[in-house]
């Protein structure tokens, strides 16, 4: 009967590996399966007296073949991929945006300035007035549409965020679960369980596509750590993660762990640094909140400086004080510590060049307060009036403790400009309200001393409400002059001492008077709504270089957020490809490995055919000798 043994152990391995091989050629397309292969063994030999006699063979395990170098590399390689992925995918969205100009802002500032240059060559012109009243609402309405957006990308990566965090949940939770599975099947049988392990290396892939994952092999349970450690699966135990505000921008969601009942500090973009997570908190982190803190900086500034100017200027009515435009900010910081101590924010009228597109983090230990820039990192700490100063730079803004009073440990999301694009307004509707002149000075054609009058210049804003009053200096001698107009106090026999120069002062302006009037000269200050020496000052704003930073026009400002958005997609993009290279690499060396390969099968499948038909062979053998045997003893 051995010699039938023998051959039924043959039988039953060539079997095994006609299966096995079977198997593997049947899921050659199957994401995640690792090839079987049959790792045979002998079985224990007889003792006879001539020694050891062969007792067949015996199949030890189904071995998965696999590489944990290479599985490691794939899900390293294809978290970087999702991360840049995604990442792209936004920035280039987001640049198609801004640099458009049909949706950016570029179109709609030039327009401004075009009518702005007609009302400066026909500054009593009502159409070209009107037409400054329209491209003004034109590009009100632009940064109405470019805030608006930016909110709504906001928005929808917090709603992102909160998806993939769900997703990662059930996925870890079915990891968890197939740990505690594969571990109890192993234990039973002593034998791999090689298909739920390869279903877990699928939830594997399919988790490192969300998130950047440390894989920890304890005997055959994986151990998942997130971040800079955290446990994410201890075994069978998932932690489950959820979303908290950003304690540095209550406005964003951040992913966190939660063991119980205690939540774990917040996990941003320097922790998740990998997959479609990592890729939406980079992405925000790095392009979506500068753009919004540029444009709102553009919307503050621009508005800022042409109020300032038209303020200067007597519409066709003589108002002077006048806004273009209207607009309001959030002046009291976020509170980032849900606490509720207050600090307002205030920019003066004469730093709005020295804002920057960052955004700040004020923070307050019950002695000193430290202002950090989100940018860069710098930082200046305090007392809280000087820490707008950062590295000996006045930031444009100040602070101030409010009611309820700043607590130790209170933190808040500083955004001076906060709203300014959203809220921005033409504020006046009527084309006669446009403010195009300036208070004039002139010399009555009938002087005859040597008299002259200039180098107007006002104080403000705001404006001294007389400003537009005509006001007439006439000369009673030649050192003394009566002043009249309203708001002067109608002064007689000011004292004059030629050849001057001598500044007059009244209503909130100053001129130079100079060389030897004689009596009877008559020098009058007039609003000059016909001329354009304000609307000049508007189409000059357009190439200036001191607007914002004090070093760039507004075009080039722009053109500087368009360029670092479109620098940074392109960078993604550059990146992404160069990842999906190298990860199309690492799987075809994993798949070399792992991988089922057609050939070889055919191969193993020809080579255990042949030994199911020898092993048969040698049990019919067998059979014709105890046939044999039989017939002797009859």
């Amino acid at each position: 009967m051995g010699v039938f043994n023998v051959g039924l152990t043959g039988l039953d391995a060539a079997r095994a590996g006609l299966l096995s091989t079977q198997s593997n050629i049947s899921n050659v397309n199957t994401q995640g399966y690792h090839r079987r292969d049959v790792v045979f063994g002998t079985n224990i030999p007889t003792y006879s007296g001539i020694g050891f006699l062969g007792a067949g063979v015996q199949v030890d395990e189904v071995r998965r073949i696999y590489s944990q170098f290479l599985d490691s590399e794939v899900l390293t390689t294809q978290s970087l991929n999702e991360r840049y992925g995604n990442y792209s995918t936004h920035a280039r969205t987001l640049d198609k945006l801004l640099g458009d100009t049909n949706s950016g802002l570029s179109g709609p500032i030039n327009n401004f300035f075009s009518a702005a240059n007609e009302v400066a060559n026909s500054p009593t012109s009502t159409a070209a007035r009107q037409s400054l009243i329209s491209a003004g609402n034109g590009l009100a309405t632009r940064f109405h549409s470019v805030q608006s957006h930016l909110a709504s990308v906001q928005n929808a990566i917090n709603d992102e965020v909160t998806v993939t965090v769900t997703q990662i949940n059930n996925i870890s939770s079915r990891i968890a679960t197939l740990n505690r599975q594969i571990s109890e099947f192993e234990a039973i049988s002593q034998q791999p369980a090689n298909d739920l392990i390869d279903t877990r290396s699928k939830l594997l892939e399919d988790l490192s596509k969300l998130v950047n994952v440390q894989v920890l092999d304890q005997g055959g349970q994986f151990n998942l750590l997130i971040g800079t450690g955290q446990a994410l699966i201890l075994g069978a135990a998932a932690t489950t993660m959820t979303t908290v505000k950003d304690p540095n921008d209550p406005q964003n969601l951040l992913p966190a762990l939660k063991t119980g009942s205690v939540t774990l500090p917040a996990m941003d973009e320097n922790v998740i640094s990998g997959g479609v997570l990592g890729g939406l908190l980079a992405f925000r982190e790095e392009v979506l909140k500068p753009a919004q803190t540029a444009v709102d900086r553009m919307a503050y500034v621009l508005a800022s400086q042409f109020n300032e100017i038209h303020n200067a200027g007597a519409d066709l009515n003589g108002n002077l004080n006048v806004n273009f435009f209207s607009f309001s900010v959030n002046q009291a910081a976020l509170n980032a510590s849900n606490t509720t101590g207050v600090v307002n924010v205030t920019i003066p009228s004469a730093n709005y060049t020295l804002l920057t597109d960052s955004a700040y983090v004020l923070s307050y230990d019950g002695a000193n307060y430290t202002l950090t820039r989100q940018s860069d990192g710098a930082s200046a700490t305090g007392a809280i009036g000087a820490v707008t100063t950062i590295g000996g730079v006045n930031q444009g803004f100040t602070l101030a403790a409010g009611v309820p009073a700043p607590a130790a440990g209170d933190r808040w999301l500083v955004r001076p400009m906060n709203d300014a694009a959203r809220t921005l307004d033409v504020a006046i509707t009527q084309p006669s309200r446009v403010a195009a002149g300036s208070l004039g000075t002139s010399a009555n054609s009938a002087n005859t001393g040597t008299g002259s009058i200039g180098n107007i210049s006002f104080s403000g804003p705001p404006y001294n409400t007389n400003l537009s009053q005509t006001v007439t200096l006439t000369f009673t001698a030649p050192g003394a002059f009566n002043v009249t107009g309203t708001g002067t106090g109608n002064p007689v026999g000011v004292v004059y001492t030629a050849p001057g120069p001598q500044t007059i002062s009244y209503n909130g302006w100053s001129v130079t008077l100079s060389g030897a009037p004689a009596a009877g000269d008559v020098f009058t200050l007039a609003p000059g709504i016909g001329d354009n020496s304000i609307a000049s000052k508007f189409a000059n704003l357009q190439t200036s270089t001191s607007n914002i930073e004090g070093t760039m026009s507004y075009g080039g400002a722009y053109n500087k957020l368009v360029n670092y958005v479109a620098s940074l997609a392109s960078d993604a993009q550059i990146s992404f490809d160069s990842q999906t290279s190298l990860l199309n690499d690492v799987r075809a060396q994993r798949d070399s490995v792992s991988g089922v390969n057609m050939d070889e099968e055919a191969a193993k499948l020809v080579q255990y055919q042949q030994a199911y038909q020898a092993a048969a062979k040698s049990i019919q053998m067998a059979n014709s000798l105890f046939d044999e045997l039989l017939n002797v003893l009859r």
